[in-house]
């Protein structure tokens, strides 16, 4: 039996029409892009949050904001669906996400880091993501409640940010999955 690929027609006719798109209840999963500076790793980065149904994504400090060419192509149009905002200070998105709640958790491989999966996550929770090659900055790591790491093995000595960003993305996604399949589900279900 020959087994293909679904095409883009058959996956968007299983999925909620993009009129009733803004109903859908988001996950409590919001993103930090702290001064990010590679168009394409927030565009992907983007195109991640839609996938999850992230909250919001902040897009914060010296960087690149949509439109732009670049985050476009890879985000694939996912910024005019992903609720996003460009703040200029990362520190004050931070705490104002931790004085309304939200677990601050940053990916970084510091000296007080953990591997990814030794922690409990807590929603609602704030993943943050560094500029590639300086990371997380300091005032942002101390503001965290979590600093993880994905462990890397062979010789060199991190990963993209985009490609951790999806890993960590999607292992926070398990604590809300089954939350979202269902409301997903029946807005379906209630649009027919």
């Amino acid at each position: 039996m020959l087994i293909t690929p679904l095409s883009k027609e058959s996956i968007r006719a299983a999925k909620t029409p993009r009129k009733d798109f803004h109903k859908i209840p988001r996950n409590p999963i919001y993103l930090v892009l702290d001064s990010l500076k590679c168009a394409h790793n927030i565009g992907t980065i983007l195109r991640l949050a839609d996938g999850i149904l992230a909250t919001k994504v902040f897009i914060c400090g010296n960087t690149i904001v949509p439109p732009n060419k670049k985050i476009k192509s890879a985000s694939r149009g996912a910024e005019k669906w992903v609720p996003w905002e460009y703040r200029e200070n990362v520190v004050e998105v931070i705490t104002s996400l931790k004085l309304s709640g939200v677990n601050i958790v940053s990916l970084e491989l510091a000296g007080s880091s953990v591997p990814y999966t030794n922690i409990c996550y807590r929603l609602p929770v704030c993943l943050v993501l560094g500029r590639e090659y300086d990371g997380v900055s300091p005032e942002v790591l101390e503001l965290s409640d979590h600093i993880v790491h994905l462990p890397v093995y062979g010789m060199v000595n991190s990963l993209n940010v985009s490609t951790a960003a999806s890993v960590l993305m999607y292992e926070i996604l398990k604590l809300v999955e089954p939350a979202s399949l269902d409301q997903r589900s029946a807005l379906a279900a209630s649009a027919e």
